[in-house]
Parts: structure tokens; C-alpha cells; sequence
């Protein structure tokens, strides 16, 4: 453009950008975004552990179920912090997320439910499961339990079966021997271990707790 005078006017640049009250705006509306999507996220990976847990250990047992069949030997299950060497709390404490292992030994007049002795000729640890975190897994008891040459659990006086509850902790990597919660959005599962042999496992209803 030629103004008054000959003189050559430049065209007036428009400056792009946000300004101060649209980025409030914006950085208001991404906190709201993640304030809903945080906790969202959280129950998602808080019930991915408890699944993840769940199906670790549900293998495991059909897993010991099928060598005891196909090897016609006592196949037993314990908890075990080392997974080298079974660990019988003495007290109330029948935490399973600590570890477990998974052993077969000949049958004979010793019986069933025996400790696993590391170097033993008898016995052949088969798995090894480490510590489990971000979520509780308790049981009836923390006693070994044993399938037999047919698949079944071997049971004793008062013991014809197991409960085993897994509940989410507060956060996903918590190693701590806590005990999980049990809540809408972190719910836990309850798997029934019956005498039969058979598994099942269903959601923990809200009212009951993650302790047996």
C-alpha cells in the first residue's frame, strides 16, 4: 500500500497466542481431566494386580493338580519367602503374597503335606512363585496343602478345602505385608479351593473382608 507522500505502509502483523485468561482456562480444565482421570486410572491397575495375582495362583494350583495326576506323586503348595523352603508362620499371618512354591515327592507311608527339602531325591521343586505386589493375598490357613495321584486336595481333620482372598493395596508396587481393601472401584477376589480339586473364583462381595 503507497501512502501520502509515496511512502510504502507495511501490513500490520496479527500476533497468534493464548492469552492470559485462556490459559487459566485451559490449565483449570486439564486439572479437572486429571483429577477424574487419575483415580479412574489407579482402579484399573489396582484390579489389573489383583487379576494378575489371582490367575498366578489359579494356574499354579491346576498346574500342581495335573503333575499330580500325569506323575502319580503327591504334588504339594506353600508359602515360601525364599522359594527355596516352605514357611509356616506360627502365628495368624496365612499371607500367601509373600511367595510360594510348587514340589512333588514320591507317595509312601510318610504321607502327604511334607516341607520341601532342597537337595532331597525324593523331591523335585517344579515352580517358584516370588513376591507379589500391590496386593494381599490371604488364606484359610498357611498350611501346606497337597493334590494327590487323582487330582484331588488331600484333606484332613477340619481342613476339606481352602479360601484364599487377593485385595488390592494403596498403591500397585506396595511390598509391605499390609492388608489390601476391599471397596467399590478396588474390589478383590475370593477363590475356593474344594476338596474335589476344582477352583473357583468369583468377585469378594463389598461387605466381607480381605482377611480370613
Amino acid at each position: 500500500m503507497v501512502g501520502t507522500g509515496g511512502k510504502v505502509m507495511g501490513k500490520r502483523k496479527h500476533m497468534a497466542g493464548l492469552s492470559m485468561v485462556e490459559l487459566m482456562v485451559t490449565i483449570l480444565v486439564l486439572a479437572v481431566l486429571m483429577a477424574i482421570a487419575v483415580p479412574s486410572f489407579r482402579a484399573v491397575m489396582n484390579r489389573g494386580n489383583v487379576v494378575s495375582a489371582v490367575n498366578s495362583l489359579s494356574a499354579d494350583i491346576q498346574f500342581a493338580r495335573g503333575a499330580a495326576s500325569s506323575e502319580h506323586r503327591f504334588v504339594s503348595i506353600c508359602r515360601s519367602t525364599t522359594g527355596t523352603q516352605c514357611d509356616i508362620p506360627t502365628g495368624g499371618t496365612h499371607d500367601y503374597d509373600v511367595g510360594w512354591i510348587v514340589y512333588s515327592y514320591d507317595v509312601s507311608s510318610t504321607g502327604a503335606d511334607q516341607a520341601y527339602v532342597a537337595g532331597s531325591s525324593n523331591m523335585t521343586l517344579l515352580r517358584s512363585t516370588p513376591q507379589i505386589r500391590g496386593v494381599s493375598v490371604r488364606a484359610t490357613d498357611a498350611n501346606i496343602f497337597t493334590f494327590n495321584q487323582t487330582g484331588q486336595f488331600v484333606a484332613s481333620a477340619g481342613r476339606t478345602g481352602l479360601n484364599f482372598v487377593a485385595c488390592p493395596r494403596a498403591t500397585v508396587s506396595d511390598a509391605s505385608d499390609t492388608l489390601g481393601t476391599n471397596q467399590a472401584g478396588k474390589q478383590g477376589s475370593l477363590l475356593v479351593l474344594r476338596q474335589s480339586g476344582s477352583l473357583t473364583v468369583t468377585p469378594l462381595p463389598l461387605t466381607s473382608s480381605c482377611l480370613l
